[in-house]
């Protein structure tokens, strides 16, 4: 490898690494978090979905497995990133759902990071 295509893979490196500290430390999530929570706006905005296709859905997009999923959607779940419900008719039932006040954190953060990344 060349050493000018070492220093810009290295440069892109140290960029992705402020950015993600910049996440983590402003957020207090991680990449795999901050997937998810991308996941699940793609999915779950317009209407409720519930937790085993979804798992299924973010497993394959992301190659994470179910566990480390799962702690990122409890984790966003703690920090009021996103909603879930249980069923009325069938208590085994979770529905994931992000409603106004979960898009509109989502959309600060996205602009948060473009504005950071502008800089």
């Amino acid at each position: 490898m060349k050493k000018s295509k070492l220093e810009s893979l290295l440069n892109e490196y140290k960029k992705y690494m402020d950015l993600m500290n910049y996440i983590e430390t402003s957020y207090k999530i991680n990449m795999n978090d901050f997937m998810v929570l991308n996941c699940i706006h793609d999915n779950c905005t317009k209407e409720k979905m519930l937790m085993q296709p979804f798992l299924k859905v973010a497993t394959d997009s992301f190659e994470l497995s179910r566990t480390k999923v799962l702690a990122s959607i409890r984790k966003l779940v703690n920090q009021d990133r996103v909603s879930k419900v249980r069923s009325d008719t069938d208590e085994r039932k979770v529905y994931l759902f992000m409603d106004e006040s979960n898009v509109e954190k989502l959309n600060a953060i996205l602009d948060d990071i473009e504005k950071y990344l502008e800089k």
